[in-house]
């Protein structure tokens, strides 16, 4: 198992990612006022339904602004294999679960599309989707998730960006 100051090293930076690219610190921690409705199964992750990852203590996450106004956002967690595998295991299905519902926090609600997507056979196990979110503007974002050991890396944004940049944060998050 990785400390958290070890997964903050292992982030990407924008000499990762290339030129266009700003960083972000980002807080940890989702919002704790976010609800699910009309999907049971997500409702029963309860307050980590904004952030289900949040629950591993090792943790570092990074958020980008790149060309055009996209974002990308990296987050790594590190736990036992089998603890990262059982909670991924019940996050990803409670989230392909329900083809739609809706996120709503003191402010918005917004509707969301799930649909599972192929990921490229990288680490241990691989899980993908792409969310479209629909509360005043329509977002399509794509979040793959790659366990390989006691190492998770959960890449989320613009589909492209995430395909283009997974291999090289998967290399970066779990060199040795």
């Amino acid at each position: 198992m990785l400390p958290s100051e070890r997964l903050a090293e292992r982030l990407l930076t924008t000499d990762d990612l290339g030129p266009g690219y700003a960083t972000h610190l980002a807080a940890t921690t989702g919002s704790p006022d976010a609800s699910v409705e009309g999907c049971p199964q997500l409702e029963q992750l309860g307050s980590a339904v904004d952030n289900p990852y949040a629950m591993f203590p090792n943790q570092g996450k990074r958020v980008f602004t790149g060309p055009g106004g996209t974002q990308l956002t990296e987050e790594l967690y590190s736990a036992p294999p089998k603890d990262l595998s059982a909670r991924v295991g019940r996050i990803t299905t409670a989230m392909s679960a329900c083809p739609s519902y809706q996120l709503v926090t003191a402010t918005t609600v917004a509707e969301v599309r799930t649909q599972a997507v192929p990921v490229p056979r990288l680490g241990d196990e691989q899980w993908g989707q792409v969310l479209t979110v629909t509360g005043g503007r329509r977002t399509v974002v794509q979040q793959t998730v790659i366990r390989d050991g006691a190492v998770l890396l959960v890449l989320s944004g613009n589909p492209a960006e995430v395909t283009v940049h997974g291999q090289t944060a998967l290399a970066k998050a779990t060199a040795r």
